[in-house]
């Protein structure tokens, strides 16, 4: 019992082990991508804070875009020419997808892009410095009506966000820094049942061993020589049963086929008895062979001798067998009852 539970013990305390690797891995893993996220978070403030600067000092200029070698300053004029551009970066995205950018335009010093999504219909325009993108659908601006896209406002609005943005990369920088904080805090550790784990292997294993010991002692391999003359003077083998090796007392109260379909039925016998010695396992000849010299069936005599298994027979078949001798005088009376009859 103590080396049933000591294994017990040792099989949940393993997995609690497993838990906290797998624990483990997952925390590096997250500290790799928190700490890509500050990498990224770092560079993009430092290149936005660039374009800022820059936004700041042409902030009260003008309207000016440049759609390819042309400037418009009128936003009127320049809403057409831009929808064009848009259309052709379309049409040439269809070979690429998401894959390829193409530059439709640019508004003070900041380059507009688009890309096409194949598996939606639509662009996405984005701005050549960390900013948020916008997804615009193909029938916003392939239709023969274009006034009502607003494209022009739309890239005006996302250049006017970068400042926006920042304030969002800011935030999320503090969160990662704070996250890998926290992830460092517990990366190291230890599982805490490190100490019960190892005196509950090795009591298990010194216990083990002694069983082992013991098993092959001399003491041991006279218990077990012991036992195998008691079987052999009964004339048993080890898996020994008394429903494949039925004992002189079984024979004589089960001899009849008859009673023993009863016995093992209605009297509280088992099943596996009463088809023993109702000759389950013989063929339907020995059934119908009659009983040998000492009043037991054939089939049963066979079965006994080891020549039929009864642990291998049908059920179903003994039982529609003996079913048919058991009702075949019945059905000779009724016969007869006809005949008297007629």
């Amino acid at each position: 019992m103590e080396q049933v539970s000591l294994e017990d013990d040792v099989k949940r305390l393993t997995a609690m082990v497993r838990a906290h690797s797998d624990a483990k891995a997952r925390n590096a893993a997250e500290r790799r991508s928190v700490a890509r996220e500050v990498t990224a978070c770092e560079g993009q403030m430092v290149e936005l804070d660039r374009a800022l600067r820059a936004l700041a000092a042409s902030g009260s200029a003008p309207f000016a875009m440049r759609v390819g070698v042309r400037t418009y300053r009128e936003r009127a004029e320049a809403a057409p020419v831009l929808v064009d551009s848009l259309r052709h970066a379309y049409g040439e995205g269809k070979r690429y997808g998401n894959t390829k950018e193409f530059l439709i335009a640019e508004l003070r010093g900041v380059g507009v892009t688009a890309s096409r999504m194949l598996s939606s219909d639509e662009m996405i325009v984005r701005l050549s410095v960390p900013g948020r993108s916008r997804s615009i659908q193909a029938r916003d601006f392939t239709g023969m009506d274009t006034a009502s896209v607003g494209l022009v406002r739309r890239v005006e609005n996302m250049v006017a966000d970068t400042a926006y943005y920042r304030e969002e990369l800011n935030r999320r920088y503090g969160h990662a820094l704070t996250r890998i904080a926290e992830l460092e805090a517990v990366a190291d550790e230890p599982f805490e049942h490190t100490d019960t784990l190892r005196d509950k292997r090795y009591r298990l294993d010194t216990l083990t061993a002694a069983l082992q010991t013991s098993a092959v002692s001399p003491e041991a391999k006279a218990k077990e020589a012991e036992y195998q003359q008691r079987l052999d003077a009964a004339g048993r083998e080890p898996g020994w049963s008394l429903a494949l090796n039925p004992t002189p007392a079984l024979r004589a109260e089960f001899g009849d086929a008859e009673p023993a379909r009863r016995g093992g039925h209605g009297g509280g016998g088992s099943d596996t008895r009463g088809l023993v010695g109702a000759g389950v396992g013989a063929g339907p000849g020995d059934l119908e062979a009659g009983q040998g010299s000492s009043g037991v069936p054939r089939a049963v005599g066979l079965a006994y001798l080891g020549q039929g298994n009864p642990s291998t027979a049908p059920i179903g078949w003994a039982e529609d067998v003996l079913g048919r001798r058991r009702t075949r005088p019945q059905a000779e009376d009724r016969h007869r009852d006809e005949d008297r009859g007629r």
